[in-house]
C-alpha cells in the first residue's frame, strides 16, 4: 500500500493525515473514503487497517489523527468530542478539494465513537459528503452508559461527577481521571484494549471532567434530520457487541431519513476481531467494500 502524508489545519492546529492507495488497482472514478478513528484511536490503527483492505479493492483512502494525538498538534491526549467533530469537518473540507479536482465522490466513515462523530460533522459539511458509514458506533451516550453500568451504577457515576464538579468549583486543582472510568469497557473489549491497543506506540490519554461533560452530551441520533435525506448511510455493527449494544445500530437505522442499509456482523463483538487476517474483519470490511461499489 502506498501513502502520502499531508497536513491539515483545524482551528489553527496542524493535523497529521495521509492518503492510502494501491496504484495498480486504484480506479479512476473510485471515491475517496475518509476513515475516522474511535475513542483514543490513532490513524495507524483502524484507519490504516481499513485502508489496507479497501485500497486493494480500488479505493483511495484517507486517515488522520485528531488534535492532541499522534503527530497532530494540540494538548496531548485530551478528548473533547465537539473538537473532534470540528477536526473531522476540517479534514472533509481539505480532502474535498482533491475529490473535486479528480471528480471523485467523498465518503465519510467512522469507527466506534466516530460512528456518531461523523454524523455530527456531516451537519457542518453536508454539501461536501456523498455517503456516510457508521461502524460499531453509538448514538445516544446516556442510553449506552445506562446499558453498561445499570441504573445503580449510573447513579453512582453521576454522584462521582457531581462531587468532582463541586470540588473544582471550590478551587480544587484539576486531576486526571482514568478515561475508562468515564467510558467503561465490557470485558472482551477491555481484553483487546489491554492486549493489543496499549502495546501500540503513542496509544493512550488522560481524561477529566471536560471529557465527561462532552461525552454525556453526545446524542447524534437526535440531530439526524432532513439534511440527511439525500445521503446514503451504511450502519455496520457487531451483532454481539456488548460495548455499544446492537440497539444503537437499530435505533439509528430506524431514525435515519435518507437511503440506508444495515449490516450486523454475525458473532461480532465490538473490537476483538479488528485484526487484518481475522475472518470476521474480512467479512465486515468486505461488506463495506461491496456497499461502496453498489451505492457510491
Amino acid at each position: 500500500m502506498q501513502s502520502e502524508s499531508v497536513s491539515i489545519k483545524s482551528d489553527g492546529l496542524k493535523l497529521d493525515g495521509a492518503y492510502y492507495w494501491e496504484s495498480d488497482v486504484l480506479e479512476d472514478d473510485a471515491p475517496i473514503v475518509i476513515v475516522c478513528s474511535g475513542f483514543t484511536g490513532l490513524k495507524h490503527i483502524h484507519p490504516e487497517r481499513f485502508a489496507r483492505y479497501l485500497s486493494k479493492q480500488g479505493f483511495l483512502c484517507f486517515g488522520f489523527d485528531y488534535r492532541g494525538f499522534g503527530e497532530s498538534e494540540g494538548p496531548r491526549g485530551k478528548v473533547v468530542l465537539e473538537e473532534q467533530v470540528r477536526d473531522i469537518a476540517n479534514v472533509v473540507a481539505y480532502v474535498r478539494v482533491r475529490a473535486k479536482e479528480e471528480r471523485r465522490k467523498l465518503v465519510l466513515a467512522g469507527w466506534g465513537m466516530a460512528g456518531g462523530l461523523v454524523l455530527d460533522a456531516f451537519r457542518h459539511v453536508e454539501d461536501m459528503v456523498d455517503a456516510l458509514i457508521s461502524m460499531n458506533g453509538f448514538f445516544n451516550a446516556v442510553r449506552v452508559q445506562k446499558a453498561l453500568r445499570g441504573e445503580l451504577g449510573w447513579k453512582e457515576f453521576r454522584h462521582f461527577l457531581n462531587k468532582e464538579r463541586v470540588r473544582l468549583a471550590l478551587g480544587g486543582d484539576a486531576c486526571d481521571i482514568d478515561p475508562f472510568d468515564i467510558y467503561p469497557l465490557d470485558p472482551v473489549s477491555k481484553g483487546y484494549v489491554d492486549g493489543v491497543l496499549w502495546k501500540t506506540p503513542g496509544y493512550g490519554l488522560t481524561s477529566d471532567l471536560d471529557f465527561a461533560d462532552s461525552l454525556l452530551s453526545f446524542f447524534p441520533e437526535a440531530h439526524v434530520d432532513e439534511r440527511f435525506a439525500n445521503t446514503p448511510l451504511l450502519v455496520a455493527h457487531g451483532a454481539e457487541n456488548d460495548l455499544h449494544p446492537v440497539l444503537e445500530a437499530r435505533s439509528l437505522y430506524a431514525a435515519y431519513p435518507g437511503p440506508k442499509s444495515i449490516f450486523l456482523l454475525p458473532g461480532g463483538g465490538h473490537t476483538e476481531w479488528m485484526l487484518d487476517d481475522d475472518p470476521k474483519f474480512q467479512e465486515f470490511a468486505g461488506h463495506v467494500s461491496n456497499w461502496l461499489k453498489q451505492t457510491v
